[in-house]
């Protein structure tokens, strides 16, 4: 009994064990040394993007460039080889929140397009847009609500109409000073913000410095038919890759925290 005990396994068994080890490295390998899948275009505006190029100045991340190599850049000159240069573009601007001391310089330099709807490099804004504004209602705070999802094109995908009626409600919103987020401060400015909130990225309007979230644009009352017949998008665009505005009173945290009463320090 015992030399049937410490017999050697049987060859079939020793078949099924390599079989399911080398399974097991496959599966392995595929997981963590696999090769990379490819990253899905974010929406249908950017694959259409893709496809016909576009008339802007920067694609700031990555190799993946739409102008063609060689082309030189209209500001800096430089010719477009690897847009992973980010040293070689504009990035424009900075606000300094602690003394916010050249808005009108920033406001001027979003200035020198032909306006109409975000295309080409910017095409991510027209994406944007229409999700925060092609909206049935806001709510009291003044963020986008209710989507409306009736969509006028073939299949029930946004169609140019709903684009551009998604482009009215915002300029309307600003012109009117209309479902903004926050308190006017009365210096005359609104703020373009792009406000990261549960629901994703969305567009905000505020009427006071949107400090710890990211500005985009600032529109001057009395001004926003000119905002929006010379805005340039793609400096919008270039914007939404840079830093939230801090300063001020930012350097507080935002939203108080209100222990249990058990756990609350006595005074005196």
């Amino acid at each position: 009994m015992a030399s049937r005990a410490m017999a050697s396994p049987r060859p079939a068994t020793l078949v099924l064990a390599a079989l399911a080890g080398g399974s097991a490295f496959f599966s392995a390998s595929q997981l963590f040394t696999g090769p990379a899948l490819p990253v899905p275009t974010a929406s249908r505006v950017a694959r259409a993007a893709r496809n016909r190029g576009y008339e802007g100045l920067y694609q700031p991340f990555g190799p993946d460039t739409y102008k063609k190599e060689g082309e030189p850049d209209e500001v800096t000159g430089y010719s477009v080889v690897n847009a992973q240069r980010l040293d070689l573009y504009d990035w424009g601007i900075n606000l300094n929140g602690d003394k916010l001391d050249n808005l009108e310089e920033y406001y001027e330099e979003a200035l020198i397009g032909k306006g109409g709807m975000p295309e080409g490099s910017a095409i991510f804004l027209k994406d944007l847009i229409l999700k925060s504004y092609f909206v049935r209602r806001w709510d009291s705070s003044g963020f986008p609500g209710q989507k409306d999802r009736n969509f006028t094109g073939p299949n029930f995908q946004p169609s140019e109409a709903d684009f551009e009626k998604a482009l009215r409600k915002m300029r309307s919103n600003i012109a009117w000073k209309k479902h903004f987020v926050g308190k006017d401060d009365g210096s005359g400015w609104t703020w373009l913000v792009a406000h990261q909130g549960p629901g994703g990225l969305q567009l905000v309007t505020r009427r006071s410095p949107p400090f710890g979230e990211r500005p985009l644009a600032l529109i001057k009352d009395g001004e926003v038919e000119k905002f929006f017949l010379r805005v340039y998008w793609p400096r919008l665009f270039m914007r939404l890759h840079k830093f939230q505005l801090w300063g001020g009173k930012s350097r507080q945290f935002p939203y108080p925290v209100r222990m249990a009463e058990g756990f609350q320090k006595k005074k005196g």
